[in-house]
């Protein structure tokens, strides 16, 4: 079980579970699967991640010391929430209760599969 990125979003109505594979609008998300695929995995990594889009206006600018990059605030409810989601998961998952799960987008799908064959004829 894996807690995907909560900055610079507000709606807690937004909170999905997916394969980590299957998320979308998480920018931690994204930076996850691409070290991951390098490692040779693809799937069967529950992740708990939000749909709402990146609120811009959330970027906390750094003066650039501490070698510390510039990060988007969270609001203080939401990683309790994204927890809260978390514990549910594996309580279901222990329990063998039934956990739906987001699918993965049809276009996604199609945008990898597209890039498998790209890759492929690279090699």
């Amino acid at each position: 079980m894996s807690s995907m990125g909560a900055g610079g979003k507000l709606d807690p109505t937004k909170i999905r579970t997916a394969d980590l594979f299957a998320t979308r609008e998480c920018y931690l998300a994204s930076l996850v699967r691409k070290r991951l695929r390098k490692l040779g995995i693809s799937s069967g990594i529950n992740a708990v991640y939000s749909t709402e889009k990146m609120i811009d206006e959330s970027l906390m600018l750094t003066d650039g010391s501490n070698f510390k990059k510039s990060a988007y605030g969270t609001i203080s409810y939401l990683p309790a929430a994204f927890g809260g989601a978390c514990a549910s998961v594996v309580i279901r998952d222990l329990l063998s209760y039934p956990i739906e799960m987001e699918k993965k987008l049809k276009a996604l799908t199609l945008r990898e599969n597209k890039q498998k064959k790209v890759n492929s004829r690279k090699s």
